[in-house]
């Protein structure tokens, strides 16, 4: 699209032109062809849905990441603690214009189910959610501190260890020795990448909020809670190059891993004797962590971009006492690529990303304080209701995004 199309009231009205001219029945019918004919086109012409060679390159070697004193983000400004209630997804149970896409979305999906035959299609991605909408408490959108995400043990003790040894505390001599263990015990749950964090205060949400009770209480976390663990899941390569269907089974895989590997961590925690709180997109912002525990940078896609897999990752963490050893942030020079490249700004159907970088929030779901190139959740999730699925294209086309 030109640029002149970045502006929502003339491309609102090039839609409309479009409709008239080509006799569309609806705003859905439109949208839907014409990210067909989108994906199409890339495809062909070898753009989309490929591997991507990264082009900066050290002695003909590319770049490795190397450990750093300082995230590559700059705070400017004062930094300011985010109400989970402003996050899109929390928005749906009471923002009404983001209720009036929701219903837009259901109706969406229906309409594709019908005119695609693409039951099976949704029955897998449904599926793949499952753990995640039930035990997970819908991967921790809604709040925290229930389901698999309960900060307290749901195992009964007869089930655990025996009563003598099940209080005895673990001394820990040596933090790093046990960074190891924990890292481990995360890998073996089945965590892809593993990054300890001192939990900076600023990146725990102001108020936490229930989507169903509507409850927007303070985040009150005990100063005890010094540490972080944080865990990137990889979403399937191959499901998320395909069709958006595919890759929302992918991402909903993602995030009932999320719930099983975080709660499977803090209970080995707790069996050590300290405290876990296990952790979805809930308590806390998972990106900022991720970057301080050395997982990676932020890109422009506003996601967190790690050298093993890009920004194909979900994250989870367990906030916890246990005595740890950080780990330094890392620099494979994201910023200077994201910089140059723009293929998720190019992309984009609805130009949700931005351009430039600022500190300023540009909706009330942005945090400031940050430099960064802010994305605009509102555009995001309308386009995932005009769709009926949600989108991943700007994890598809990034050249970061590699095949194990």
């Amino acid at each position: 699209m030109a640029n002149s199309d970045q502006n929502p009231r003339r491309f609102a009205k090039k839609i409309d032109r479009l409709l008239e001219k080509r006799v569309y029945r609806s705003r859905s019918e439109f949208i839907l062809d014409a990210t067909r004919r989108f994906i199409e086109k890339h495809a062909r012409v070898g753009k989309l849905f490929q591997p991507h060679t990264l082009s900066f390159q050290n002695g003909g070697k590319p770049l490795r990441a190397k450990i750093v004193e300082k995230p590559k983000y700059q705070v400017i400004g004062p930094l300011k603690r985010f109400n989970q209630k402003y996050t899109v997804l929390s928005r749906t149970s009471w923002d009404p214009s983001f209720q009036r896409l929701k219903r837009k979305y259901k109706k969406t999906r229906n309409e594709r189910i019908r005119k695609e035959n693409s039951l099976e299609d949704y029955a897998l991605r449904d599926a793949s959610w499952y753990v995640a909408n039930t035990l997970g408490t819908f991967a921790g959108f809604m709040h925290g501190n229930d389901g698999l995400y309960s900060w307290k043990s749901l195992e009964a003790s007869e089930e655990s260890l025996d009563s003598e040894l099940r209080f005895r505390k673990v001394k820990v001599c040596n933090p790093a020795a046990m960074s190891t263990k924990i890292k481990s015990a995360g890998r073996f749950y089945g965590a892809d990448l593993v990054g300890i964090t001192r939990l900076n205060e600023f990146w725990i949400y102001s108020h936490s909020y229930n989507r169903l009770t509507g409850q927007n209480d303070p985040v009150r976390l005990s100063k005890q809670y010094k540490f972080a663990i944080v865990m990137a899941i990889e979403m399937d390569y191959d499901k998320t190059a395909t069709s958006d269907i595919e890759a929302s089974a992918a991402t909903g895989l993602g995030y009932s891993k999320m719930a099983f590997v975080s709660s499977l961590l803090a209970q080995f925690i707790r069996n050590l004797g300290y405290q876990a709180l296990p952790c979805g997109n809930d308590t806390a912002l998972s990106i900022p962590l991720a970057i301080d525990a050395g997982l990676g940078e932020l890109g422009r896609n506003g996601l967190l971009i790690t050298p093993k897999f890009g920004p194909r990752v979900r994250l989870c963490k367990v906030l916890t006492d246990l005595s740890l050893k950080p780990d330094k942030p890392i620099d494979f020079r994201v910023q200077e690529y994201c910089e140059k490249c723009k293929k998720c700004l190019e992309n984009c159907p609805v130009h949700a990303i931005s351009e430039d970088k600022t500190a300023n929030a540009i909706t009330m779901s942005n945090n400031s304080g940050i430099l960064k190139w802010p994305v605009n959740g509102e555009r995001c999730f309308g386009f995932w209701c005009e769709t009926g699925i949600d989108c991943s294209i700007c994890i598809k086309v990034c050249p970061f995004n590699k095949k194990r």
